[in-house]
């Protein structure tokens, strides 16, 4: 092993799962993070685990299906093997998706969708009409068509899982460094260190994981990298003598009740740079969308509204890629709202680019 560390820079989903597994391989590694650590994206997303999408919305997921499955793989493994390393429950559990259908157009894409995830393994779907969906969950809205029913898919808690991450990377070695990396330096086409706002340090290797700041490394590698934040909104509320135990979707929104007894209820959309605050026109426009779904939930209390920046690459596919002109940089963000999901494959297939596994 070097005696210089992999430098890993960002405290997100990907940069600690890179560490993660690096340091499974017994590399030296150092993350260096600006912020504490779940304090944007990754800490603040609901962590839906649907590697098969949404119905009326496969084309955001469809071209990168076969990384969705992997990501999925790695956190069913996190399950158990995290949760016990770490002596953090990170609140992973499997339950189906309900999507619903308001009209015909809907019906016909939810049934779509059915059928095509019957074909893939591991997943179980069905068209359910009106009262089937509803007995299954009395406070939907009796104005629906039907929905695709769909078991194999799962969530987890995103704060307790990066906080997971952080305790079984300091564990295994892992160095943690908190403060703000503004540049690099280099000699012969090779990165050999990084400066932050203190100090400059050596690394071997350098992955940059910064999430929607990604674009500000730009002008330290003379690249473009199209990356922008795309904002979401996320509310949680108060909903007595009310659980609802599936995870219910419509025309990407979400809604599910999680094991703080809370509903979780998301996400709105943004493409407005990087303002991160939570607004009124958000909080209602989700309020708006509930009530859709679950007419009679209007006695519900706002306990919690969020916002935060997702990375989202240009053609809206992550990116995990060396930089030709610099051949120990590697460069992984921009999953958008997919991160949670995405995050661990694009963590493990970084740490098998450093260490030339398969």
């Amino acid at each position: 092993m070097s005696n210089t560390p992999i430098c890993v820079v960002g405290g997100g989903i990907v940069g600690l799962t890179t560490a993660y597994f690096l340091a499974k391989e017994n590399q030296k590694v150092l993350l260096i993070e600006r912020d504490s650590f779940g304090s944007h994206a990754s800490g603040f997303a609901y962590g839906s685990l649907s590697p098969l999408g949404e119905a009326g919305h496969y084309k955001d997921i469809s071209s990168e299906i076969e990384l969705a499955k992997f990501g999925m793989s790695l956190h069913t493994e996190f399950a158990s093997h995290l949760t016990e390393f770490s002596g953090i429950d990170i609140q992973h559990r499997f339950r189906p998706a309900i999507d619903l259908a308001f009209s015909e157009e809907e019906a016909t894409e939810c049934k779509l969708q059915s059928e095509w995830r019957k074909t893939q393994k591991g997943y179980a779907s069905e068209w359910l009409d009106s009262d089937q969906v509803r007995k299954l969950v009395p406070e939907i809205s009796s104005e629906i068509i039907g929905a695709a029913y769909t078991e194999g898919v799962a969530d987890v808690d995103p704060y307790r899982l990066v906080l997971a991450l952080v305790q079984a990377c300091e564990k295994m070695g892992v160095t943690i460094q908190h403060g703000e990396v503004t540049g690099i330096n280099v000699t012969n086409d090779t990165i050999t260190s990084i400066n932050t706002t203190t100090k400059t340090i050596e690394c071997s290797s350098i992955v940059l994981a910064m999430g929607p700041w990604m674009k500000n490394i730009s002008n330290w590698i003379n690249i473009d990298v199209p990356i922008r934040p795309l904002k979401g909104q996320i509310i949680k509320l108060n909903v007595p003598e009310t659980t609802i135990n599936y995870s219910v979707g419509w025309k990407g929104n979400y809604a599910c009740t999680k094991l703080d007894d809370l509903l979780w209820v998301g996400t709105t959309e943004e493409d407005i740079g990087f303002d991160n605050n939570p607004t009124t026109s958000g909080r209602d426009d989700l309020i708006s969308i509930m009530l859709k779904m679950f007419p009679k939930l209007d006695n519900a209390e706002l306990v919690q509204h969020t916002a935060c920046l997702r990375p989202l690459a240009k053609d809206g596919v992550a990116i995990i890629d060396h930089v030709a002109e610099y051949p120990n940089l590697i460069l992984a963000s921009g999953a958008g709202r997919k991160g949670i999901l995405l995050g661990p494959a694009m963590g493990k297939i970084v740490s098998e680019l450093l260490t030339n596994q398969n």
